[in-house]
């Protein structure tokens, strides 16, 4: 029988028996969801970034270091030293991701605008192009076809030096001409089979192993520095 002078007992079920810490627990998966998130946010507008300056912008692995810190900080419920270690992971895990990001959808775009702006680039891929589907004028192809017959003869002599340099000043200007006569699309479509050319050759490891150079490395180092140490600073 109870005592009725004795107060009741007020307690949730929910914190009996050693069952508070669960909201607690719950929460140990937010800040790695948080940091994963804000990772894959940052690493789409460094490629955006890039995209639009034509530039590598390395100094962005630092801020991206520093910004991945605050978020594990914010998203903890209280400071834990094993937060620095993933804040310095997943740092690393977005700036490989970006590099990936901007080898498949930034680079050659990029390519291809500078190439169609420079007006020298594109007169020598003309030359390329004419040479390798012989679209010369008919008698400037006659000659050139006349040249590579009678090559190991002319260039020994002045004659025949004089004639390369001749024929190749009218290849020049032939490619200029068509240069100058095509759109903005037809030297982008030319630049882009080139271009792709060239990438299917060197191979996607190999060329994202190019993009990360001594100042990324640099970048890199301080970006996780400070993931590390802001992860670990707590809320506030």
């Amino acid at each position: 029988m109870s005592d009725p002078l004795r107060p009741a007992d007020t307690r949730s079920p929910l914190t009996q028996g050693g069952a508070a810490p669960e909201p607690a627990r719950a929460r140990e998966g937010s800040p790695l969801l948080t940091g994963v998130l804000t990772g894959l946010l940052l690493a789409a507008l460094w490629t955006l970034l890039v995209y639009f300056v034509h530039q590598p912008v390395s100094l962005a692995g630092w801020g991206v270091g520093g910004l991945i810190g605050i978020a594990l900080a914010k998203a903890a419920p209280a400071p834990r030293r094993e937060l620095g270690t993933l804040a310095a992971l997943l740092t690393v895990g977005t700036v490989v991701l970006a590099k990936v990001l901007i080898l498949a959808f930034a680079l050659r775009p990029i390519v291809t605008d500078e190439f169609v702006r420079n007006r020298t680039a594109t007169t020598l891929l003309y030359v390329m192009d004419m040479r390798r589907h012989r679209t010369f004028s008919p008698p400037l192809q006659a000659a050139l076809d006349e040249q590579e017959r009678r090559h190991a003869d002319t260039t020994r002599t002045l004659l025949g030096v004089e004639s390369v340099f001749e024929l190749s000043g009218r290849v020049f200007a032939e490619a200029r001409a068509r240069d100058s006569q095509a759109t903005r699309s037809e030297r982008e479509r030319l630049v882009e089979t080139y271009s792709d050319s060239i990438f299917a050759r060197e191979g996607f490891l190999p060329m994202l192993g190019r993009l990360f150079g001594f100042w990324d490395a640099v970048w890199l180092l301080f970006g996780v520095s400070s993931a590390w140490k802001l992860a670990q600073s707590g809320p506030g």
